[in-house]
This record gives structure tokens, sequence and C-alpha cells, in this order.
């Protein structure tokens, strides 16, 4: 009788779509859920019932009864057998679920809280029933800082862009020098604007027309000492001339042939010849040390270049640091203050649906719109942002 009667009861309860048939046998009794209780001729006894927190109900003169972790069926065993030790006779008793434990719905929906559960319910219905995606309201947040954060994310892009296009201008400069490449090699930058390429360049033609400057101002020293050379090697000759000839000269003065007066002459030329030669000597020197003063800042500008190129990048580097660090912040004040404007600015974006459920512990089951919840899961939606 008691078997019979609980398996008609059931049967009809399933007919009627009253028990989900995914989960009338293996549904597992949580806190939260309401019972429906009835025990067949007591009728003072059936009641609806909530499983407390230690997963307990209780019932008039039949105490807490447990009923956590377990099925239905198993609670209306349990009840049958704690009602056989204070009734007379047989007893049949129907447990069905009278309320699921609600599921939660947290993040970036528009009401985000508690939702009764209803058996085949989805992602989607879950979201649909917490109003959907956040929205910007006006009573909702400060508007003005929601549009400033929007600004700062489009300038700092903007900013950033160009600063990407000036770092790899740079770096391929930096490669042609670091490669030992001429100077004159062209400068080609893939993906960089026309307008940063040039502002290298225009550096490089700085540099190019002062080496060409000092290249000249050392060519023409080298010649200048050139001459200079050639001019003492003139004035050797024409000093070992004099020389000679002042010998001669003093021989025949000695013998009474020549004048003294031919003889101090030739002494004079011949020590105007030696002050010429000491004067093209201090040119000489002086035009070969401008000479090596000009190669020497020749190197000293390409250094110097080189050197430049170097902190433009350092500086580059730092840059682009602070403005992603700037388009975070701010992309990261949107997803939380405005999380559907943060994916209107979004280059790419997803949402992300997250299910804790209590068998879980504290892992996340990253699940989709049509997935199913069951009673007392804890739904998060997310939008994440997509890097390429």
């Amino acid at each position: 009788m008691f078997k019979g009667v609980r398996i008609l009861v059931w049967a009809a309860a399933l007919y009627l779509g009253l028990i989900h048939p995914a989960t009338a046998d293996s549904y597992l009794v949580a806190p939260g859920d309401k019972l429906d209780i009835s025990i067949l001729g007591r009728t003072e006894f059936s009641r609806i019932a909530q499983v407390r927190d230690d997963g307990t109900f209780r019932l008039h003169m039949l105490g807490a009864i447990d009923a956590g972790g377990l099925t239905l069926s198993q609670v209306e065993d349990r009840i049958v057998k704690r009602a056989a030790e204070s009734f007379a006779g047989s007893v049949s008793v129907i447990v069905d679920i009278a309320e699921y434990r609600p599921v939660s719905v947290l993040g970036v929906v528009q009401t985000p809280g508690s939702y009764a559960y209803a058996p085949g319910m989805t992602v989607i219905k879950a979201v649909a029933q917490a109003g959907g995606y956040e929205r910007v309201t006006a009573g909702g947040m400060n508007e003005r800082d929601v549009v400033n954060a929007q600004q700062r994310v489009m300038q700092a892009r903007i900013r950033l862009s160009f600063a990407e296009d000036n770092r790899k201008a740079i770096q391929a400069e930096l490669d042609i020098v670091e490669s030992g490449q001429p100077y004159g090699e062209e400068l080609t930058v893939e993906g960089a604007s026309p307008d940063q390429v040039s502002l290298v360049r225009m550096g490089r033609s700085i540099l190019d027309e002062s080496i060409e400057g000092f290249s000249r101002r050392e060519a023409l020293a080298t010649a200048e000492a050139d001459l200079y050379a050639q001019r003492r090697a003139l004035i050797g000759r024409q000093l070992a001339a004099t020389e000679e000839q002042l010998e001669d000269v003093n021989q025949l003065v000695a013998q009474g042939l020549s004048r003294r007066e031919r003889l101090t002459d030739l002494k004079v030329e011949a020590d105007q010849f030696r002050s010429d030669d000491l004067e093209t000597t201090a040119f000489a020197a002086a035009a070969a040390q401008t000479a090596a003063n000009a190669k020497n800042e020749i190197d000293v500008a390409r250094t110097r270049y080189h050197r430049d190129l170097l902190a433009a990048k350092v500086t580059a580097d730092e840059n682009i640091e602070l403005l992603r660090s700037q388009l975070n912040a701010s992309m990261d004040y949107l997803r939380i203050a405005a999380p559907s404007l943060a994916m209107s600015v979004e280059e790419q974006a997803e949402t992300v649906f997250e299910v804790f459920r209590a068998a879980g512990g504290s892992q996340a089951e990253r699940v989709t719109l049509t997935s199913e919840l069951r009673p007392g899961d804890v739904l998060v939606v997310k939008f994440k942002g997509v890097t390429n």
C-alpha cells in the first residue's frame, strides 16, 4: 500500500512536470531547498519545510530529520523510519521539491542577486532574469568620470600608436648603426608612420652634413700639410745649397780670394732659410693637427649620434610603458564602472561565464550561454578583453 501510493503520486507529479526528469532520481537535497512533505492520512503533519544550513528540517513530533546530500527517496525513507517509531501502523510519505535553492547571478549584469531556480534553467535564462548585461544608467554611476575614462582610453591608444611607430623607426636606425652598415643605408620601417621615419631621417641628415663638413676640413688641412711639406723640402734644398756656398766662400776668404762681406751675407741667408723651415714645420704641424681634429670630430659625431639614438630608444620605451599603464588603468576603471562601455572601446572582447558549484569548492567552471545551471550555482558574468 505504502509503495504503491508513493509510486502513483510520483508518476502523476512527473507527468505534470513538477519533477524534472533529469534530476528526479539523482538530485541531492541541500540547504536552501524547500521540501513539500506529504504524509498520507496525517495532513496535520504535511507541510513545506526548508532545509536548514546544517542539512536538516523539522517536522512536528518527528523532530529534526537529516536531508542534506540525500535523494528525495532517501529523505522519504528517513521520514518513514522516524514515523514508524512514533505512529502505529504503516505510513506513506511523498517528498517533492517545492522550491529549489536559488541561483546567484553576479558580475556585469543589470541586477545582480539571487533568483529562483527552475528545472531546465540555462545561463542565458539566468542572465535574462538578472536584467541582461550591465548598461550605463544616469543614476547608476558618475557619467562624467566614465566619459573622461573613455577619452583617456582613446587618447592613450592614439599616443601609444605614435610612440610605438617612433620606437620602430629608432630601432631600425639603431640596427643600421650597430651592425656597422654604411650610414648612407636607406632607412625602411615596415608599418611605421612616414612622419616618424622622416623625423629619424632628419637626424641622419644632420649627422651626414656634419660629417661632410668635418671631412672637407680634414681634406683641406691634409692638403695644407702636404703643401707645407713640399715647401719644407724646397727650403731644405735652398739651405743645403747656401751652406755649400758658405763653405766655399769661407775657404776663399781664408785664402784672401773673397771678401768677408760675402761670407756674412751667406750666413744671414742660411739663417733665414732655417727660420723659414722652422715656421713651415710649425704650420705643417698645425695643419696636421687640424686634420686629426676633423677626423676625430667625425668619430665623435657618430658616437654622439649613436648615444642620442640609444637615449631616444630608452625614452620611447619609458613613454610606451607609461601610456600602456594609463591605458590599462582607464580600461580597468571602465570594466568595473561600465563594463558594457568597456566592450565598446575594446578592440576585441568576449563575454565569459563562470559557474561556482557547491560540490566544486572554489574552482570555477567555464560554461556557455546554453549550459544548464543547477540549484545553488553561482554564475559570474565577466567582460574580458582579447589581446591579439
